[in-house]
C-alpha cells in the first residue's frame, strides 16, 4: 500500500505555491475584502486555467478528471495564501455534485462561480460573487435574487442572507456533498494553520525585547512548538479522508469528521499561539496575521464544527452520540 503523495501530485501543488507567491500576496487578499467583494477576479481565472477549479471534474467534461486526493494538496496551499473567494465549496463541492449537468464545463474552467448552502441557513457564502448555490434538493441561481449583507457574521467568507431565489431541482448525494465540505475545509485550515505558525515565528525572529529577539525565548518556541504539532496530527487525519471518500470507504464519515475536528482544534491552537507572540497588534487591520485568523475563525465552524464531528465519530465507534 502506498502512504505517499505521487510526484504529480506534488508537482502540481509547487506549481499552484508558486501562482499564489506572485498572485495571492497578503497585499491581494487585503485588496480584496477592502473593495467588499472578498474575491480576486483574477486569480480566478488564473486557477481555472490552471485545473484547480476543475480538479473533480471528468476530462470530458473540460476538467482534471482527479479525485480527492489529488486536491487535497491544492487546497492546503490555498488555505496557507488565504485565498479570498468560494474555492472550497466551488471545486470540493459544487462541481463533484453537478458532474453530468450543463454547469460541469462553466465550473471546471470558473466561467461559472458556485458556492454551496446545504444546512438549511439562510446564510450564504461569497453569494455576491456566485452565478449559482448549490441548495438541499437542486441548484439556485442568484440572478434576480436579493442578497444583503450581514455585517460581523463570519467576516472571513463574506455571508449574505439571499432572498428570492429560484430553484431548479437537481439530484445529487447530500451527504456525500457535506463530507467533501468538511474534507476540503479541514485540508484549507491545516494551511491556514501552518502559515499563522510561519507568520508568528518570522515576527518573534524580528520583534526584541530586552536587547534580543522574543524567538529566543523558551516560552515563545513552546508556544510555536505545541501548536505546529497540533497541525502535524491533522494531517494524517485530512488525508486519510480524501482517499475514503475517492475510494468511498465505508468509514468515509467517521475519517471525514476526525479530519474536521482536528484541523479545527490545529487552527484554533495556531491562532491562538499566533495572537499570543503577536500581542495585540494582531488583533489590527495592518497586520496580516488577522487576515488568516479570520479566515481561520469562519472555517472552523464551517461543514460542522469539532463538537459536531466529536460526536458523529463517536456515534461511528460506540454507536451512540455523546
Amino acid at each position: 500500500m502506498r502512504f505517499a503523495f505521487t510526484d504529480d501530485q506534488q508537482l502540481f501543488a509547487e506549481g499552484l505555491r508558486d501562482l499564489l507567491a506572485k498572485e495571492c500576496t497578503p497585499a491581494h487578499v487585503r485588496a480584496a475584502w477592502e473593495e467588499g467583494t472578498g474575491h480576486d477576479a483574477a486569480l480566478w481565472s488564473r486557477l481555472g486555467e490552471m485545473g484547480v477549479l476543475g480538479v473533480l471534474v471528468p476530462e470530458e467534461q473540460g476538467g482534471f478528471g482527479g479525485t480527492d486526493v489529488d486536491l487535497v494538496l491544492l487546497l492546503e496551499e490555498l488555505g496557507k495564501a488565504a485565498a479570498p473567494g468560494p474555492i472550497v465549496e466551488h471545486s470540493a463541492v459544487v462541481a463533484p455534485a453537478l458532474i453530468g449537468t450543463d454547469f460541469a464545463t462553466g465550473l471546471a474552467d470558473g466561467s461559472v462561480i458556485a458556492t454551496a448552502a446545504l444546512d438549511g441557513s439562510p446564510y450564504v457564502p461569497h453569494a455576491q460573487v456566485a452565478d449559482i448555490v448549490l441548495v438541499p434538493g437542486g441548484v439556485a441561481r442568484t440572478e434576480g435574487a436579493t442578497l444583503t449583507d450581514v455585517e460581523g457574521i463570519d467576516q472571513g467568507r463574506r455571508i449574505f442572507t439571499v432572498d428570492g431565489m429560484t430553484v431548479a431541482p437537481v439530484a445529487f448525494d447530500s451527504d456525500l456533498a457535506f463530507d467533501r465540505g468538511a474534507l476540503a475545509t479541514a485540508a484549507f485550515l491545516v494551511g491556514l494553520s501552518e502559515r499563522m505558525i510561519e507568520v508568528a515565528a518570522e515576527y518573534a525572529r524580528q520583534r526584541e525585547q530586552y536587547g534580543k529577539p522574543i524567538g529566543a525565548y523558551q516560552a515563545v518556541k513552546h508556544l510555536l512548538a505545541d501548536a505546529l504539532q497540533k497541525v502535524e496530527f491533522a494531517k494524517p487525519a485530512v488525508y486519510r479522508a480524501a482517499w475514503s471518500i475517492s475510494v468511498d470507504e465505508p468509514t468515509r464519515a467517521r475519517d471525514v469528521s476526525m479530519a474536521k475536528a482536528f484541523a479545527s482544534d490545529a487552527a484554533y491552537r495556531a491562532s491562538r499561539s499566533a495572537m499570543q507572540v503577536h500581542g495585540a497588534i494582531g488583533y489590527t487591520w495592518e497586520a496580516d496575521l488577522q487576515l488568516w485568523m479570520k479566515k481561520a475563525w469562519a472555517l472552523q465552524r464551517a461543514w460542522g464544527d469539532a463538537t459536531f464531528h466529536r460526536r458523529r465519530v463517536a456515534d461511528a465507534v460506540l454507536g451512540l452520540s455523546r
